[in-house]
């Protein structure tokens, strides 16, 4: 492996300090990202934009850019623009790109939720927002419609996708009519786009109540450099939704490079993703840890023509090195890549590429972004040296909308970002993520990642996903397993014990218990939710117990 280190990552060993390259972002951050997507849409009109699984609807630049200008007119003309909120809460359907850019280029920041959300999550964001318009999808409307009037939101609602709209709504497509004077929109302008809001979204919510990430069209635009490997000619899946940092980024680089992005109104299942990759021959594609491992276990994979892949990205929790290494033998060109990141930067602080990485690495630092690594007492640590990351994007966030007690918590006052996240970096300037800072398991005196327990489990023939978490004791935490199986495999409680004492310590094992079950919760994009899984590794252990 070449060493980043002094060509792509930099250290000052008398800050403690890496950062990335000066490399400057390939597109101009002081606009908006309306002006930005429309001036990109209309640089190749004919080239396809978005291809729907669904339907089977292509939608070029062109149309695209006309959409999104009728959408924008449609608004104004109703008296939105500066100085209003909307949410989002919809599925991947051909509609919300065009919807989401109208909103930039009218300056109107977006919240976007995602469809699954049920009342309780809904209405928390609602009465933080406070939205004027709520785009909705279809199904979502029973819930959604209990929490505006949980939070007493008048809001005007759009249904999106098919079937017509409910009683007390408009349709999306009533906004798509046309206006006659398309060729005269221009849209908002800003003085200085990293004070002006664009998007507001959540915090992943896997351990509470998600936040408001607010995020600058300076940051966003400024972000998308970290994926210069795309190109014009790339076909681009990704299942997550707007609410998600990777749907969202995924639209916003697709849309900048020309490429053609695969949507779909369905959630990710294994079986759907192989059919696409193959049916839409996929150069770029997007899945989480579980996701991934579930596209790895189906016994579909090993028919699936994975030769047109050039970029397969994993993340948004820990990537094992297993779990690359056996991405790396599904597509017979390049490697997969692993990153970090999160909302309140915007977009990636570190990604492995093609020939720099090591086992269990989360890559190298991008441009315009620094980090520290820092003790309990916030002093900066050296190499080697393990403790809280800490980020420094050159465009910052915006703070948590509503809340300034947690952008206080998060943001020190010289800009620093609170990741929560402990890890170290390499000699090489490598960035290896162990943990959340909250989830660290406490066992006598020792601290013990979940993650290195999960890469063991997960190494087990038969063994298709799982969370360790603590089971709080007197005194203690117990390392305890939620495993899911794969279909007919007949591994137990035994074999999880037998492997775990053969390769991890005599501390690491799993005294709160091994137990099985059907599914994990997880959030829409494929994230575990560990505050449930611990909720039923608690009950089992206690049942257990009697």
């Amino acid at each position: 492996m070449r060493s980043p280190r002094d060509v792509f990552t930099f250290y000052d060993p008398a800050t403690k300090i890496w950062r990335g390259n000066n490399t400057q972002p390939l597109y101009n951050p002081n606009q908006s990202l309306g002006a930005f997507m429309l001036a990109v849409l209309n640089r190749n009109p004919q080239q396809i934009a978005q291809i729907s699984v669904d339907t089977g609807a292509r939608i070029t630049c062109g149309e695209m850019c006309l959409r999104t200008i009728r959408v924008a007119q449609n608004l104004a003309r109703m008296g939105y623009g500066p100085g209003n909120v909307f949410t989002m809460a919809v599925r991947n359907d051909e509609h919300a790109a065009p919807v989401l850019f109208a909103c930039f280029a009218l300056g109107i920041p977006v919240n976007t939720l995602d469809a699954s959300f049920k009342r309780d999550d809904l209405s928390h964001m609602l009465s933080l927002v406070r939205s004027q318009i709520v785009f909705c999808d279809r199904d979502t409307w029973p819930e959604m419609k209990i929490a505006l009037e949980m939070t007493k939101n008048d809001a005007v609602v759009f249904m999106v996708g098919k079937g017509g709209s409910q009683e007390g709504c408009k349709h999306v497509e009533e906004l798509l009519t046309e206006t006659r004077r398309e060729d005269l929109f221009v849209p908002d302008h800003f003085e200085d786009a990293s004070t002006r809001m664009a998007v507001i979204l959540c915090s992943s919510g896997t351990t509470g109540k998600p936040k408001g990430v607010c995020l600058s069209h300076a940051n966003c635009i400024a972000n998308l450099t970290n994926l210069t490997d795309t190109r014009s000619t790339d076909v681009m899946l990704c299942f997550s939704s707007l609410y998600w940092l990777s749907g969202m980024f995924f639209l916003l680089i697709g849309t900048a490079v020309g490429g053609t992005r695969i949507i779909t109104r369905d959630v990710f299942n294994p079986a759907l993703a192989l059919n696409i990759i193959d049916q839409f021959m996929v150069s770029v594609a997007f899945f989480p840890p579980a996701a991934a491992l579930e596209l790895l276990k189906h016994p579909q994979a090993a028919r699936t023509d994975f030769s047109n892949i050039r970029l397969l990205f994993s993340g948004g929790s820990a990537v094992s090195a297993e779990l690359k290494y056996a991405l790396d033998k599904l597509i017979p060109h390049t490697s997969s890549r692993v990153g970090y990141g999160m909302s309140e930067i915007g977009g990636i602080a570190t990604f492995s590429d093609a020939n720099i990485y090591k086992a269990g690495c989360a890559g190298y630092l991008r441009p315009l972004i620094q980090a520290k690594i820092v003790d309990l007492n916030g002093e900066s640590l050296d190499i080697g040296q393990q403790g809280e990351i800490m980020l420094k994007p050159f465009y910052k966030f915006l703070g948590y909308y509503g809340n300034e007690a947690a952008t206080l918590e998060m943001l020190d006052p010289e800009g620093w970002l609170h990741t929560g996240d402990i890890g170290r970096f390499d000699e090489d300037g490598l960035l290896y993520v162990v943990d959340r800072k909250k989830d660290i398991i406490k066992y006598g005196n020792y601290q013990i990642s979940p993650s290195e327990l999960e890469g063991a489990i997960q190494s087990i023939p038969g063994v298709l996903n799982c969370c360790v978490t603590g089971i709080p004791v007197p005194g203690n935490d117990l390392p305890a397993a939620l495993i899911v199986k794969c279909d007919e495999a007949e591994v137990d409680a035994e074999d999880v014990h037998r492997v775990m004492n053969a390769n991890l310590g005599s501390y690491k094992q799993l005294r709160g218990g091994v137990y099985f079950t059907k599914e994990l919760p997880m959030t829409p994009s494929g994230k575990i939710l560990r505050r449930q899984c611990r909720e039923i590794l608690i009950e089992h252990y206690n049942n257990s117990s009697k």
